[in-house]
């Protein structure tokens, strides 16, 4: 059987107007954009969309809007929560809206026992009624342990797969080692991204970078494959991407890149500093010279194979 997921995923942001509000009009533009761009769909309500801001009915409207958008199994959603009720409330809701896959990470705050974090993830996924990704998010939330992990992809029918955001490949890797037939094996970290196509590790990608740089990770997915030899040259302008989005909640630097590339704005639920504010400006200098050299190393590698719209045509 095929793992359910396959290819390049655009981890959706969440735009903001100035109070705070939800910028349906932005939301709407960003997603249709990205859906033209050659991604396989969205995923909506994960670390890049800043999921801990946005209350219950937010993440309903969310996954709703995206829905219309994306059509049917064209979307992943997001179900992290305070609670076990409202993971399993987002992941029914989702469901209904007929999403492709629920993407659940682990409890945040408290240190749980490897044991709490898989009877957590057990029981939101007998209870919402469709297949379950383990989010593999430690920076932010208890981390699934790799025995634990793969005791629940081989005994829990409705978990299908990992989307791994740590960094490391080492849980994709043992996965892989011991069989990973029909489960999807998700990068979510970009700077792994090639690697983990190189080593054959990896099925799909759920991707924050490209939220602002779709062609970009969409060019790379399909380079980077494990008969390649050497790295494809483009991976040289990831890791400058990644570089510059170190020294920023990632989200942050990743609306500006969005925003220097037409779209936006994307806004932000918490307030930007004077320092912060200089740093984006930085930001969107660099890009001035980052983004012809992008066009050209695409153009010069036949990378791309349908031209990525301008935002606003």
């Amino acid at each position: 059987m095929p793992a359910l997921i396959t290819g390049v995923y655009a981890a959706i942001f969440t735009p903001r107007d100035e109070h705070g509000e939800i910028a349906d009009d932005v939301l709407e533009g960003h997603a249709r954009w990205l859906l033209q761009s050659g991604v396989q769909g969205l995923v909506v309500g994960g670390a890049t969309a800043e999921y801990v801001f946005a209350d219950e009915s937010e993440a309903r409207r969310l996954v709703e809007a995206v829905a219309d958008i994306a059509g049917r199994h064209r979307f992943i959603a997001g179900i992290g929560g305070g609670t076990v009720q409202q993971c399993i409330r987002r992941g029914q809701h989702a469901m209904d809206c007929g999403a492709r896959a629920l993407l659940l990470p682990a409890p945040h705050f408290f240190p749980y026992s490897p044991e709490d974090v898989a009877t957590f993830a057990r029981h939101v996924a007998n209870h919402v009624n469709g297949p379950v990704l383990l989010y593999q998010l430690p920076q932010f939330s208890n981390g699934y342990s790799t025995e634990h992990a793969l005791g629940l992809l081989h005994t829990e029918d409705a978990v299908v797969g990992i989307k791994d955001s740590s960094g490391s490949l080492e849980l994709l890797r043992d996965l892989t080692e011991r069989g990973a037939a029909g489960v999807s094996r998700i990068v979510g970290n970009d700077s792994v991204l090639v690697r983990g196509r190189r080593e054959g590790v990896c099925d799909a990608v759920i991707s924050g970078v490209s939220a602002a740089l779709p062609d970009l990770i969409v060019a790379l997915f399909d380079a980077a494959s494990v008969d390649s030899e050497t790295e494809p040259p483009l991976a040289f302008l990831l890791d400058e991407v990644i570089q510059q989005l170190n020294g920023f909640p990632v989200p942050w630097g990743l609306k500006w890149i969005a925003e220097a590339r037409g779209l936006g704005p994307f806004g932000s639920p918490l307030p930007i500093s004077p320092q912060r504010q200089d740093e984006a400006r930085a930001l969107r200098e660099w890009l001035r010279d980052f983004l012809p050299r992008l066009a050209h190393a695409l153009a010069d590698h036949a990378l791309s194979s349908t031209e990525i719209p301008v935002a606003g045509r």
